[in-house]
């Protein structure tokens, strides 16, 4: 059977209501794609052998998956879906209050998506903190893997897979063999991330167009929204949706999505569908597909006045109704008032349902929501399960007799029969609240002090359950210990924002670390310096200097500032290794801007014996920030000398390569030309035994640029084709736009204007505020004429330039 022919069949069991179990045994498929899209199917729509809704009771057909009303949205995003298909791929966001149905709206698009042959990936941003970065990207990735073989997997993620292994631990465990990628500077480093997660959704969406569904994004970390923008520019020509839900009553104009939905409202390819109340009639034909028969139009209005159409709301009410048997198909009479006493917020009725529930149930659900809108049965069994730990009644602080581990099975098999929770798909005793805002009534009926108690006791729970692996757990406990911090104790709340930073540095989540080391520097408060204290300052000021435009002064001053509190630390105690590392932190300034890292690396080099290897790897980076600062070339080239002497002598090929790489920056920027030419050949001759991919590609690029400027176009282009292809390995953003900018400056000097176009433009995106490229963008359309689009781009050059502390004349 043709999988055309396949998914009509699909569509007309379904419109029969049968469930996609039943249609598997009904249809005897075998091809690959086939199987593939029947296997898409059961995960999007979740099916099971369920009673049909005509066979259960009124209370357990409220909730069901029925959906209703929404034709004109519905419409706008098949549109979408049919675009992406064609090859135009496109973002769209489902926007709304809570409660308004935009994940069940989603789920529509997904059950269509899979019929028309799409894969659907879900990734879910959560409330509650200690999510690692990137959670729902990192969701997404998980689930395309589980999906193929390793070999398949591999050819689909190229040489991107050990970046994206970098953050995604289950790439890793399908390909063990995987290389950790080369060491890049922090902002490259993400760079080069963002570009493999780019180049493989690209690549999977060629042999299966892809649906990604990115849910609760009001949640989602400041990272990755990140991602979102990168991949916005990247969709045009691939054959995938990102759909996005999020709350609009949620953002703020500083709301970290606020800032993302700016980006993407420049795309041609973003589209925002807003979803509203149900009306009237959609409200009667909810009630009737639920309860089986034809509510009243006063019971219809009664609903709708009360709820204004909010499905949610309309749920509970209805299920509330049922639950207290006044709902029948019996006439009720005309003209005859609904008195349901209808609570005015979902609060009110969801609280009333909660009430429905036994006292056990209620606190044990009180425990679960403090722990967060999911939990796992381990950990309730930990909190509540044993002497003194159940909660007292009505209390849910977890202080009073104890309970047996059946009591606290029997209670959550309790909220489970009264759809309360859910049990989370493929995971064995993991659940999660059936509505995020169930979670928030029950958290909310605790005062803050039983609140911050649940929390403590939770995170030392969890570091009981953990152990040895607390630090891979380190975000969500330092959550619950945040929550729980007092005056008086805060340790483990440092300790684990301490690793937590460390830890979303290393997976690029800049914005992230910069949370945990300020939460926990705020924490200590003014209390005296130490080592932790120091390692958070040190912390900080590498997640300021990732995040900061490092083309204004002003952005530096900070880290900067926090670089040196932390080495005066680490001086004084007398710990010299951990003060030149601080001190030789590459620090990226204005050039002629002294930013103070030549002052700072001239105090370490007081601490360290002379001669030691140690002033050879401060020297290195001496040589470069005098230079920058200061513009003093022949103390630049001393400082670099002596630093290639004590490589030598210290047979340290890294510290020699990374040196003159170094001076190869200084000599260009100085016109010393010819010493560009000679040291860069040296660092490529050395990189043969020792690699050092940013020292050599740094090495080409002067040596290319130096070459055009000599008049040997030749000889230039071949270093410029070595530097691109080492840049697409490095994948950072600096080395790439310097690829690209100087391998179009030679297409145009060549007068090849399209190649050279297509180079500059691909430059001028990955740094669009860089002065030397929007330049020779303009000089590009100038040449062949077209003085429009040059004056254009002079403009965005002058205000490049306005807006940046070095001028035009950096590179």
């Amino acid at each position: 059977m043709e999988r055309e022919q396949f998914l009509e069949q699909v569509a007309l069991r379904r419109a029969a209501g049968k469930s996609i179990r039943a249609i598997a045994l009904e249809l005897d498929v075998h091809r690959s794609s086939v199987e593939r899209a029947l296997k898409n199917l059961r995960r999007a729509q979740a099916d099971d052998l369920s009673p049909s809704l005509d066979q259960a009771r009124p209370q357990d057909r409220v909730g069901k998956e029925v959906f209703v009303g929404r034709h004109r949205e519905v419409g706008e995003l098949k549109a979408a879906l049919d675009d992406s298909l064609s090859g135009q791929g496109g973002i769209v966001m489902l926007v709304g209050e809570p409660g308004i149905g935009k994940t069940r709206t989603a789920r529509e698009l997904a059950a269509y998506a899979t019929l028309k042959g799409a894969q659907v990936l879900w990734g879910r941003c959560h409330s509650t903190e200690g999510a690692p970065p990137y959670w729902p990207w990192v969701q997404v990735i998980r689930a395309y893997a589980e999906g193929y073989e390793a070999e398949e997997l591999r050819s689909q993620m190229g040489p991107g897979a050990a970046d994206i292994a970098e953050i995604v631990p289950q790439v890793r465990e399908c390909l063990p063999d995987l290389q950790p990628p080369p060491a890049l500077e922090p902002q490259q480093a993400r760079f080069r991330l963002f570009d493999s997660i780019r180049a493989f959704l690209k690549k999977a969406s060629q042999s299966q167009p892809l649906m990604l569904v990115l849910d609760n994004l009001h949640w989602a970390d400041r990272s990755s929204l990140l991602l979102l923008e990168f991949l916005a520019q990247e969709l045009v020509e691939g054959k995938i949706l990102v759909l996005g839900t999020y709350r609009d009553t949620e953002l703020t104009r500083r709301h970290p999505l606020t800032q993302t939905l700016g980006e993407l409202a420049r795309e041609p390819l973003f589209r925002r569908v807003i979803l509203r109340g149900l009306n009237e009639e959609e409200v009667g034909q909810f009630i009737e597909v639920h309860t089986v028969f034809t509510p009243s139009k006063d019971l219809v209005g009664a609903v709708y006045w009360q709820t204004e159409g909010n499905p949610l709301f309309v749920t509970e009410v209805v299920r509330l109704l049922a639950q207290e048997g006044k709902l029948s198909p019996e006439p009720s009479g005309e003209n005859q008032p609904w008195n349901i006493m209808i609570p005015v917020g979902v609060r009110e009725v969801i609280g009333r349902r909660l009430d429905r529930l036994s006292a056990g149930c209620n606190d044990v659900l009180t425990v679960a929501s403090v722990i967060g809108r999911e939990f796992e049965l381990d950990l309730l069994e930990k909190l509540m399960v044993g002497p003194r730990a159940g909660p007292s009644p009505g209390t849910g602080d977890g202080s009073g007799d104890s309970l047996s581990g059946d009591e606290l099975l029997g209670a959550v098999e309790e909220a489970l029969g009264a759809r309360v929770i859910e049990e989370i798909p493929h995971a064995v005793s993991r659940y999660q609240f059936a509505h995020v805002l169930i979670q928030d009534t029950l958290t909310r009926e605790l005062s803050a002090a039983r609140r911050a108690r649940l929390h403590r006791r939770i995170g030392d729970v969890l570091e009981e359950l953990y152990r040895d692996a607390t630090g891979v757990h380190a975000a969500e406990l330092a959550y619950h210990f945040a929550e729980a911090a007092t005056a008086t104790d805060t340790r483990k709340l440092v300790r684990y924002s301490l690793l937590a930073g460390e830890q979303a540095l290393a997976a690029y989540a800049y914005e992230e670390a910069l949370v945990h080391f300020q939460r926990a520097l705020d924490a200590k408060d003014s209390g005296p310096m130490d080592a932790e204290t120091a390692a958070l300052l040190f912390g900080l000021a590498r997640a300021q200097l990732a995040t900061s435009d490092r083309w204004r002064t002003q952005t530096t001053r900070e880290p900067v500032a926090n670089l040196r509190r932390a080495f005066d630390y680490y001086a004084e105690a007398g710990e010299i290794d951990q003060a030149v590392v601080v001190a030789e932190h590459p620090v990226q300034s204005a050039l002629g801007v002294p930013i103070g890292e030549s002052e700072l690396i001239t105090r370490a080099l007081a601490l360290v014996p002379a001669g030691s290897h140690y002033v050879g790897r401060l020297l290195s980076t001496y040589g470069l920030s005098l230079y920058q600062e200061t513009g003093d070339y022949d103390g630049a080239q001393e400082a670099l000398g002596r630093a290639r002497e004590i490589a030598r002598r210290e047979q340290d090929p890294s510290l020699e390569i990374r040196t003159l790489a170094h001076a190869t920056d200084v000599d260009f920027h100085h016109l010393s030309w010819q010493e560009v030419l000679r040291k860069g050949q040296q660092v490529i001759e050395l990189t043969r035994s020792a690699e050092d991919l940013q020292a050599e590609a740094t090495a080409h690029f002067f040596m290319a640029r130096v070459l055009d400027y000599q008049g040997d176009p030749g000889r230039a282009q071949q270093q410029a084709e070595v530097l691109l292809a080492q840049a697409e390995r490095l994948r950072g953003r600096g080395f790439l736009s310097y690829a690209l900018y100087i391998t179009g400056v030679l297409s145009l000097h060549r007068g090849d204007w399209q190649e050279a176009r297509d180079f500059l433009d691909r430059s001028l995106g990955l740094m669009p505020q860089s002065a030397p490229h929007l330049c020779a963008r303009a000089v590009l359309e100038y040449q062949p004429g077209d003085f429009l689009l040059g004056q254009g781009h002079v403009e965005r050059l002058l205000e490049a330039t306005r807006r940046s502390t070095m001028g035009a004349g950096f590179a």
